[in-house]
Protein backbone atom coordinates (compact mmCIF):
# COMPACT_ATOMS: atom_id res chain seq x y z
CA UNK A 1 0.00 0.00 0.00
CA UNK A 2 1.22 3.55 -0.90
CA UNK A 3 2.45 5.61 2.50
CA UNK A 4 1.16 9.01 0.59
CA UNK A 5 2.64 12.08 2.28
CA UNK A 6 0.68 14.39 0.08
CA UNK A 7 -1.30 15.36 3.64
CA UNK A 8 1.51 17.53 4.65
CA UNK A 9 1.20 20.01 1.62
CA UNK A 10 -2.25 19.94 1.78
CA UNK A 11 -2.08 21.33 5.31
CA UNK A 12 0.36 23.47 4.64
CA UNK A 13 -1.45 25.13 1.56
CA UNK A 14 -4.46 25.62 3.99
CA UNK A 15 -2.24 27.08 6.75
CA UNK A 16 -0.36 29.62 3.88
CA UNK A 17 -3.96 30.23 2.16
CA UNK A 18 -6.00 29.53 4.95
CA UNK A 19 -10.32 29.16 4.36
CA UNK A 20 -12.48 31.82 3.71
CA UNK A 21 -15.04 32.78 6.04
CA UNK A 22 -17.15 34.82 3.13
CA UNK A 23 -19.43 31.81 2.13
CA UNK A 24 -21.84 31.45 -1.00
CA UNK A 25 -25.73 31.40 -0.79
CA UNK A 26 -27.14 29.83 -3.73
CA UNK A 27 -30.71 30.83 -4.83
CA UNK A 28 -33.39 28.46 -5.71
CA UNK A 29 -33.64 28.57 -9.55
CA UNK A 30 -36.96 27.40 -10.78
CA UNK A 31 -40.47 26.74 -10.02
CA UNK A 32 -40.15 23.12 -9.50
CA UNK A 33 -37.34 23.16 -6.71
CA UNK A 34 -40.17 25.55 -5.25
CA UNK A 35 -42.67 23.26 -4.37
CA UNK A 36 -40.11 20.61 -3.78
CA UNK A 37 -39.63 20.25 -0.25
CA UNK A 38 -36.52 18.33 -0.69
CA UNK A 39 -34.89 21.78 -2.40
CA UNK A 40 -36.56 23.98 0.44
CA UNK A 41 -35.03 22.32 3.45
CA UNK A 42 -34.62 25.18 6.34
CA UNK A 43 -31.49 23.94 9.14
CA UNK A 44 -31.64 25.13 12.57
CA UNK A 45 -30.45 24.45 15.90
CA UNK A 46 -33.17 22.77 16.85
CA UNK A 47 -33.62 20.86 13.11
CA UNK A 48 -29.96 20.20 11.57
CA UNK A 49 -29.86 18.94 8.67
CA UNK A 50 -27.26 16.01 8.32
CA UNK A 51 -25.64 16.03 4.81
CA UNK A 52 -23.36 13.10 4.20
CA UNK A 53 -20.56 12.89 1.20
CA UNK A 54 -19.29 9.79 0.36
CA UNK A 55 -15.26 10.46 -1.85
CA UNK A 56 -14.46 7.89 -4.62
CA UNK A 57 -11.06 8.93 -4.39
CA UNK A 58 -10.00 9.36 -0.51
CA UNK A 59 -6.55 9.97 0.36
CA UNK A 60 -4.05 11.90 2.69
CA UNK A 61 -3.61 14.19 -0.10
CA UNK A 62 -7.59 15.63 0.12
CA UNK A 63 -9.68 14.64 2.67
CA UNK A 64 -8.09 16.31 5.36
CA UNK A 65 -9.10 19.47 3.35
CA UNK A 66 -12.34 18.56 2.97
CA UNK A 67 -13.11 18.10 6.58
CA UNK A 68 -11.73 21.58 7.05
CA UNK A 69 -14.35 22.67 4.64
CA UNK A 70 -16.82 21.08 6.42
CA UNK A 71 -15.96 22.18 9.43
CA UNK A 72 -15.47 25.77 8.25
CA UNK A 73 -19.20 25.44 6.05
CA UNK A 74 -20.93 24.02 9.44
CA UNK A 75 -19.68 26.99 11.50
CA UNK A 76 -21.18 29.49 9.34
CA UNK A 77 -24.18 27.74 8.76
CA UNK A 78 -25.81 26.48 11.61
CA UNK A 79 -27.95 23.95 11.76
CA UNK A 80 -26.15 22.17 9.42
CA UNK A 81 -23.65 18.94 10.20
CA UNK A 82 -21.65 17.34 7.28
CA UNK A 83 -20.42 13.91 7.05
CA UNK A 84 -17.18 13.19 4.68
CA UNK A 85 -17.34 9.39 4.43
CA UNK A 86 -13.92 8.30 3.10
CA UNK A 87 -13.37 4.69 2.31
CA UNK A 88 -10.50 3.35 0.59
CA UNK A 89 -10.05 3.67 -3.17
CA UNK A 90 -10.80 -0.17 -3.46
CA UNK A 91 -14.30 -0.06 -1.99
CA UNK A 92 -15.30 2.86 -2.95
CA UNK A 93 -17.45 1.75 -5.64
CA UNK A 94 -19.05 -0.89 -3.88
CA UNK A 95 -19.57 1.49 -0.58
CA UNK A 96 -21.12 4.02 -3.00
CA UNK A 97 -23.01 2.20 -5.32
CA UNK A 98 -24.58 0.51 -1.99
CA UNK A 99 -25.37 4.00 -0.42
CA UNK A 100 -27.27 4.78 -3.69
CA UNK A 101 -28.90 1.89 -3.78
CA UNK A 102 -30.07 2.75 -0.38
CA UNK A 103 -30.42 6.06 -0.61
CA UNK A 104 -28.53 6.67 2.21
CA UNK A 105 -26.37 9.73 0.93
CA UNK A 106 -26.69 12.95 -0.23
CA UNK A 107 -23.50 14.21 -2.16
CA UNK A 108 -21.72 11.22 -4.24
CA UNK A 109 -18.25 11.38 -6.03
CA UNK A 110 -19.30 9.30 -9.26
CA UNK A 111 -15.89 8.27 -9.96
CA UNK A 112 -15.22 5.14 -12.53
CA UNK A 113 -18.75 3.22 -13.50
CA UNK A 114 -20.55 4.60 -10.89
CA UNK A 115 -21.98 8.13 -13.18
CA UNK A 116 -23.23 6.08 -16.16
CA UNK A 117 -24.92 3.89 -14.31
CA UNK A 118 -26.50 6.55 -11.33
CA UNK A 119 -27.74 8.63 -14.36
CA UNK A 120 -29.48 6.34 -16.11
CA UNK A 121 -30.97 4.85 -12.49
CA UNK A 122 -31.89 8.59 -11.72
CA UNK A 123 -30.13 8.41 -8.64
CA UNK A 124 -28.45 12.03 -8.86
CA UNK A 125 -30.41 15.20 -9.28
CA UNK A 126 -29.84 17.90 -11.58
CA UNK A 127 -28.66 21.04 -9.70
CA UNK A 128 -28.50 23.09 -13.03
CA UNK A 129 -31.46 25.25 -11.78
CA UNK A 130 -29.74 25.73 -8.19
CA UNK A 131 -25.85 26.25 -9.30
CA UNK A 132 -26.10 28.42 -12.64
CA UNK A 133 -27.28 30.89 -10.64
CA UNK A 134 -24.29 30.73 -8.34
CA UNK A 135 -20.74 32.32 -7.58
CA UNK A 136 -19.36 29.01 -8.11
CA UNK A 137 -20.96 28.96 -11.87
CA UNK A 138 -19.88 32.02 -12.67
CA UNK A 139 -15.97 31.63 -11.42
CA UNK A 140 -15.72 27.83 -13.74
CA UNK A 141 -13.59 28.12 -16.70
CA UNK A 142 -15.59 27.61 -19.85
CA UNK A 143 -14.22 23.90 -20.37
CA UNK A 144 -15.54 22.90 -16.44
CA UNK A 145 -19.10 24.47 -17.57
CA UNK A 146 -18.95 22.07 -20.65
CA UNK A 147 -18.17 19.30 -18.55
CA UNK A 148 -20.79 19.86 -16.35
CA UNK A 149 -23.55 19.66 -19.12
CA UNK A 150 -22.27 16.20 -20.29
CA UNK A 151 -25.46 15.10 -20.09
CA UNK A 152 -27.35 18.10 -21.95
CA UNK A 153 -27.36 21.53 -21.67
CA UNK A 154 -29.12 23.48 -18.31
CA UNK A 155 -28.50 19.88 -16.95
CA UNK A 156 -25.86 19.53 -14.21
CA UNK A 157 -25.25 15.54 -12.56
CA UNK A 158 -22.03 16.32 -11.67
CA UNK A 159 -19.95 19.67 -10.70
CA UNK A 160 -16.22 19.17 -11.62
CA UNK A 161 -13.94 18.58 -9.02
CA UNK A 162 -10.64 18.67 -11.29
CA UNK A 163 -9.61 16.83 -14.06
CA UNK A 164 -7.04 14.25 -14.29
CA UNK A 165 -4.77 14.02 -17.80
CA UNK A 166 -2.57 10.79 -17.66
CA UNK A 167 1.48 11.30 -18.25
CA UNK A 168 4.03 9.00 -18.15
CA UNK A 169 6.10 9.35 -15.08
CA UNK A 170 9.91 7.96 -15.47
CA UNK A 171 12.62 7.44 -13.46
CA UNK A 172 15.73 8.36 -15.67
CA UNK A 173 18.72 6.50 -14.32
CA UNK A 174 18.07 3.15 -15.15
CA UNK A 175 17.28 4.08 -18.55
CA UNK A 176 20.77 6.21 -18.42
CA UNK A 177 22.40 3.37 -16.82
CA UNK A 178 21.64 1.08 -19.89
CA UNK A 179 22.00 3.82 -22.54
CA UNK A 180 19.19 3.98 -23.33
CA UNK A 181 16.30 7.09 -24.43
CA UNK A 182 13.45 7.91 -22.54
CA UNK A 183 10.53 5.74 -24.02
CA UNK A 184 8.69 7.45 -26.46
CA UNK A 185 6.67 4.48 -27.52
CA UNK A 186 4.94 1.11 -26.44
CA UNK A 187 7.64 -0.41 -28.63
CA UNK A 188 10.51 1.58 -26.72
CA UNK A 189 8.87 -0.16 -23.48
CA UNK A 190 8.98 -3.42 -24.58
CA UNK A 191 12.79 -3.04 -26.25
CA UNK A 192 14.03 -1.62 -22.96
CA UNK A 193 13.17 -4.78 -20.92
CA UNK A 194 15.81 -6.87 -22.12
CA UNK A 195 18.44 -3.96 -20.93
CA UNK A 196 16.61 -2.91 -17.31
CA UNK A 197 14.69 -5.71 -16.35
CA UNK A 198 16.01 -7.18 -12.75
CA UNK A 199 14.86 -9.73 -9.70
CA UNK A 200 14.17 -6.42 -8.17
CA UNK A 201 13.94 -3.49 -10.65
CA UNK A 202 11.82 -3.68 -13.87
CA UNK A 203 10.21 -1.32 -17.05
CA UNK A 204 6.69 -1.31 -16.49
CA UNK A 205 4.14 -0.54 -13.85
CA UNK A 206 1.43 -2.72 -15.09
CA UNK A 207 -2.25 -2.72 -14.01
CA UNK A 208 -3.34 -5.85 -12.65
CA UNK A 209 -5.86 -5.60 -9.92
CA UNK A 210 -9.18 -2.99 -10.24
CA UNK A 211 -9.64 -1.31 -13.65
CA UNK A 212 -6.54 -2.93 -15.15
CA UNK A 213 -8.60 -3.18 -18.46
CA UNK A 214 -7.57 0.87 -18.94
CA UNK A 215 -4.01 -0.60 -19.50
CA UNK A 216 -5.63 -2.44 -22.73
CA UNK A 217 -7.29 0.93 -24.12
CA UNK A 218 -4.21 2.62 -23.79
CA UNK A 219 -2.67 0.87 -26.17
CA UNK A 220 -5.20 -0.10 -28.39
CA UNK A 221 -6.49 3.78 -28.27
CA UNK A 222 -2.85 4.66 -29.44
CA UNK A 223 -2.54 1.79 -32.08
CA UNK A 224 -5.97 3.14 -33.54
CA UNK A 225 -5.31 7.09 -33.52
CA UNK A 226 -6.65 8.95 -35.60
CA UNK A 227 -9.47 6.80 -36.39
CA UNK A 228 -11.15 7.32 -33.21
CA UNK A 229 -14.33 9.37 -32.83
CA UNK A 230 -14.65 11.68 -29.48
CA UNK A 231 -15.81 8.96 -27.14
CA UNK A 232 -12.63 7.11 -27.65
CA UNK A 233 -14.29 3.60 -28.45
CA UNK A 234 -15.34 3.55 -31.79
CA UNK A 235 -13.63 4.12 -35.15
CA UNK A 236 -14.32 6.92 -37.76
CA UNK A 237 -13.73 5.34 -40.64
CA UNK A 238 -16.35 2.48 -39.83
CA UNK A 239 -18.62 3.64 -36.87
CA UNK A 240 -17.80 0.37 -35.43
CA UNK A 241 -16.49 -0.45 -32.29
CA UNK A 242 -12.74 0.12 -32.36
CA UNK A 243 -11.65 -3.50 -30.97
CA UNK A 244 -13.06 -4.55 -34.33
CA UNK A 245 -9.97 -2.84 -35.75
CA UNK A 246 -7.38 -5.35 -36.89
CA UNK A 247 -4.34 -2.98 -35.65
CA UNK A 248 -6.14 -3.62 -31.48
CA UNK A 249 -4.90 -7.58 -32.06
CA UNK A 250 -1.52 -6.06 -32.15
CA UNK A 251 -1.58 -3.54 -29.44
CA UNK A 252 -3.39 -5.94 -27.28
CA UNK A 253 -0.71 -8.72 -28.39
CA UNK A 254 1.59 -6.32 -27.60
CA UNK A 255 0.88 -5.45 -24.33
CA UNK A 256 0.49 -8.54 -23.25
CA UNK A 257 4.12 -9.12 -24.27
CA UNK A 258 5.09 -5.96 -21.81
CA UNK A 259 3.11 -7.92 -18.98
CA UNK A 260 5.26 -11.32 -19.69
CA UNK A 261 8.88 -9.14 -19.99
CA UNK A 262 9.08 -5.61 -18.68
CA UNK A 263 6.43 -6.00 -15.43
CA UNK A 264 7.21 -7.30 -12.55
CA UNK A 265 5.12 -10.63 -11.77
CA UNK A 266 3.49 -8.72 -8.23
CA UNK A 267 1.93 -6.34 -10.64
CA UNK A 268 -0.95 -9.12 -11.07
CA UNK A 269 -2.30 -7.45 -8.04
CA UNK A 270 -1.44 -4.41 -8.30
CA UNK A 271 -4.55 -1.33 -7.98
CA UNK A 272 -3.76 2.08 -8.31
CA UNK A 273 -1.72 2.47 -4.95
CA UNK A 274 0.03 -0.54 -5.68
CA UNK A 275 1.43 0.59 -9.23
CA UNK A 276 2.36 4.26 -7.45
CA UNK A 277 4.29 2.77 -4.47
CA UNK A 278 6.06 0.08 -7.10
CA UNK A 279 7.59 3.20 -9.13
CA UNK A 280 7.95 5.30 -5.79
CA UNK A 281 10.38 2.70 -4.94
CA UNK A 282 11.93 1.05 -7.68
CA UNK A 283 10.00 -2.01 -8.99
CA UNK A 284 8.75 -0.21 -11.61
CA UNK A 285 10.31 2.74 -13.82
CA UNK A 286 7.60 3.58 -15.93
CA UNK A 287 4.12 4.55 -14.70
CA UNK A 288 1.26 5.87 -16.38
CA UNK A 289 -1.11 7.73 -13.92
CA UNK A 290 -2.80 10.80 -13.26
CA UNK A 291 -1.36 14.15 -12.57
CA UNK A 292 -2.17 13.90 -8.71
CA UNK A 293 0.76 11.31 -8.59
CA UNK A 294 3.04 14.36 -8.99
CA UNK A 295 2.66 15.20 -5.17
CA UNK A 296 2.94 11.54 -4.28
CA UNK A 297 6.31 10.84 -6.14
CA UNK A 298 8.10 13.98 -5.02
CA UNK A 299 6.76 13.70 -1.55
CA UNK A 300 7.59 9.53 -1.36
CA UNK A 301 10.51 9.19 -3.82
CA UNK A 302 12.23 13.03 -4.93
CA UNK A 303 11.51 16.49 -6.07
CA UNK A 304 10.72 16.78 -9.95
CA UNK A 305 13.62 16.33 -11.67
CA UNK A 306 16.10 14.43 -9.57
CA UNK A 307 15.85 11.34 -10.49
CA UNK A 308 12.32 11.46 -12.33
CA UNK A 309 10.83 13.12 -14.76
CA UNK A 310 7.40 13.41 -16.89
CA UNK A 311 6.65 12.74 -20.44
CA UNK A 312 3.88 12.29 -23.19
CA UNK A 313 1.68 8.87 -23.46
CA UNK A 314 3.33 6.29 -24.88
CA UNK A 315 2.59 6.79 -29.09
CA UNK A 316 1.24 4.09 -31.09
CA UNK A 317 2.81 3.15 -34.89
CA UNK A 318 0.72 6.07 -36.64
CA UNK A 319 2.84 8.12 -33.97
CA UNK A 320 -0.55 9.14 -31.96
CA UNK A 321 -1.58 8.53 -28.57
CA UNK A 322 -4.89 8.91 -27.04
CA UNK A 323 -6.71 9.54 -23.71
CA UNK A 324 -9.89 10.90 -22.04
CA UNK A 325 -9.15 14.63 -20.60
CA UNK A 326 -11.48 14.93 -17.76
CA UNK A 327 -12.60 13.98 -14.22
CA UNK A 328 -15.51 13.60 -11.43
CA UNK A 329 -16.90 15.51 -9.43
CA UNK A 330 -19.52 16.01 -6.75
CA UNK A 331 -23.64 15.11 -7.84
CA UNK A 332 -26.75 15.61 -5.21
CA UNK A 333 -28.72 12.37 -4.71
CA UNK A 334 -32.30 12.12 -5.67
CA UNK A 335 -32.56 10.77 -2.08
CA UNK A 336 -31.25 13.58 -0.38
CA UNK A 337 -34.07 15.39 1.79
CA UNK A 338 -31.90 18.70 2.00
CA UNK A 339 -30.80 18.99 -1.33
CA UNK A 340 -30.72 22.90 -1.55
CA UNK A 341 -28.21 22.10 1.48
CA UNK A 342 -26.28 19.65 0.03
CA UNK A 343 -26.36 21.73 -3.45
CA UNK A 344 -24.93 24.87 -1.26
CA UNK A 345 -22.04 22.78 0.23
CA UNK A 346 -21.06 21.73 -3.30
CA UNK A 347 -21.21 25.49 -4.45
CA UNK A 348 -19.37 26.09 -1.63
CA UNK A 349 -16.57 23.55 -2.59
CA UNK A 350 -16.95 24.67 -6.49
CA UNK A 351 -16.00 28.09 -5.30
CA UNK A 352 -12.85 29.83 -4.86
CA UNK A 353 -10.37 29.97 -2.69
CA UNK A 354 -11.48 26.77 -2.01
CA UNK A 355 -11.83 25.12 -5.23
CA UNK A 356 -7.99 26.96 -5.75
CA UNK A 357 -6.90 25.10 -2.27
CA UNK A 358 -7.99 21.79 -3.03
CA UNK A 359 -6.60 22.01 -7.10
CA UNK A 360 -3.07 22.67 -5.52
CA UNK A 361 -3.19 20.43 -2.49
CA UNK A 362 -4.35 17.68 -4.00
CA UNK A 363 -3.25 18.08 -7.42
CA UNK A 364 -5.53 18.00 -10.13
CA UNK A 365 -6.18 20.29 -12.90
CA UNK A 366 -8.00 23.36 -11.74
CA UNK A 367 -11.52 23.73 -12.58
CA UNK A 368 -12.09 27.77 -12.02
CA UNK A 369 -10.38 30.81 -14.25
CA UNK A 370 -8.52 31.86 -11.21
CA UNK A 371 -6.84 28.53 -10.78
CA UNK A 372 -6.10 28.52 -14.26
CA UNK A 373 -3.98 31.34 -14.87
CA UNK A 374 -1.99 30.63 -11.77
CA UNK A 375 1.50 29.71 -12.68
CA UNK A 376 1.88 26.54 -10.24
CA UNK A 377 -0.34 24.88 -13.07
CA UNK A 378 2.01 25.83 -15.64
CA UNK A 379 5.49 25.16 -14.30
CA UNK A 380 7.88 22.57 -13.27
CA UNK A 381 6.63 19.29 -13.41
CA UNK A 382 3.26 20.73 -14.40
CA UNK A 383 4.88 22.14 -17.47
CA UNK A 384 4.06 19.18 -19.50
CA UNK A 385 -0.04 19.34 -19.80
CA UNK A 386 0.87 22.47 -21.48
CA UNK A 387 2.65 20.02 -23.84
CA UNK A 388 0.54 17.49 -24.15
CA UNK A 389 -2.46 20.15 -24.73
CA UNK A 390 -0.32 21.79 -27.95
CA UNK A 391 0.32 17.64 -29.45
CA UNK A 392 -2.17 17.42 -31.94
CA UNK A 393 -0.67 13.98 -32.11
CA UNK A 394 -2.42 13.45 -28.41
CA UNK A 395 -5.81 13.03 -28.93
CA UNK A 396 -8.27 13.98 -26.23
CA UNK A 397 -10.83 12.24 -26.13
CA UNK A 398 -14.62 13.88 -24.22
CA UNK A 399 -15.23 10.60 -22.53
CA UNK A 400 -19.06 10.39 -23.55
CA UNK A 401 -18.49 7.05 -23.85
CA UNK A 402 -17.64 6.10 -20.64
CA UNK A 403 -21.18 8.23 -19.48
CA UNK A 404 -22.94 5.46 -21.12
CA UNK A 405 -25.39 3.19 -19.00
CA UNK A 406 -23.17 0.25 -20.97
CA UNK A 407 -19.86 1.21 -19.23
CA UNK A 408 -20.26 -0.11 -16.24
CA UNK A 409 -20.72 -4.01 -17.59
CA UNK A 410 -18.13 -3.49 -19.76
CA UNK A 411 -15.97 -2.24 -16.82
CA UNK A 412 -16.48 -5.14 -14.88
CA UNK A 413 -16.08 -8.04 -17.57
CA UNK A 414 -12.96 -6.43 -19.35
CA UNK A 415 -11.07 -6.44 -15.55
CA UNK A 416 -12.50 -10.02 -15.15
CA UNK A 417 -11.04 -10.82 -18.90
CA UNK A 418 -7.63 -8.68 -18.31
CA UNK A 419 -6.70 -10.92 -15.54
CA UNK A 420 -7.39 -14.00 -17.51
CA UNK A 421 -5.21 -12.84 -20.20
CA UNK A 422 -2.57 -12.25 -17.59
CA UNK A 423 -3.11 -15.38 -16.34
CA UNK A 424 -2.85 -17.36 -19.76
CA UNK A 425 -6.50 -18.46 -19.71
CA UNK A 426 -8.40 -16.41 -22.09
CA UNK A 427 -6.49 -15.57 -25.65
CA UNK A 428 -6.41 -11.61 -26.87
CA UNK A 429 -8.51 -12.39 -30.27
CA UNK A 430 -11.79 -13.69 -28.19
CA UNK A 431 -11.46 -10.82 -25.63
CA UNK A 432 -10.87 -8.40 -28.40
CA UNK A 433 -14.49 -10.22 -30.45
CA UNK A 434 -16.43 -10.07 -26.87
CA UNK A 435 -15.68 -6.41 -26.86
CA UNK A 436 -16.16 -5.67 -29.80
CA UNK A 437 -19.52 -7.16 -30.11
CA UNK A 438 -20.73 -5.64 -26.65
CA UNK A 439 -19.82 -2.42 -28.08
CA UNK A 440 -21.42 -2.61 -31.51
CA UNK A 441 -24.43 -4.04 -29.57
CA UNK A 442 -25.17 -3.04 -26.56
CA UNK A 443 -23.73 1.30 -26.41
CA UNK A 444 -24.02 3.90 -28.99
CA UNK A 445 -21.59 5.56 -30.63
CA UNK A 446 -22.93 9.04 -29.56
CA UNK A 447 -20.73 11.31 -32.17
CA UNK A 448 -21.20 9.66 -35.08
CA UNK A 449 -22.44 11.46 -37.68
Amino acid sequence: MVKFKGYRSGLAVIAALGLTTGLVTASNGSAATKVDPTWNCVPSKSKPANISLIEYFAGPARTPLLNAFARQYEQNHPGVKINIISPSQADAPAKITQLLQAGAVDIVEPGGNIQGNAVSAKQLANIYPYISKSKSWAGLTEYSQFQAQAFGKNVIYVMPNGYYTKAAFIRTQPFKDAGLPLPKTWDDILNASSKINTSSSWVYAMRGAKASFTQAIFIIRAYNAPDLNLGGYFNKSTGKSMFENPLSQVALDKLMQIWHKASPPAAVSWGYPEMVQGFVNGTANYLIQDNEVIQIVSDGFAPFGQGWTLAQMPKGPTGYSAQDVSGTGWSVTQASKCKNVAAGFIDFLSSDPQASIFARAYGVGPITKTASKDPFFKTGAWSIYNTIGQDPKELKLNGEDVNQACYGAFFTQADKDMQAMYAGTLSTSDALKSWASYWNTSCTNTSKS
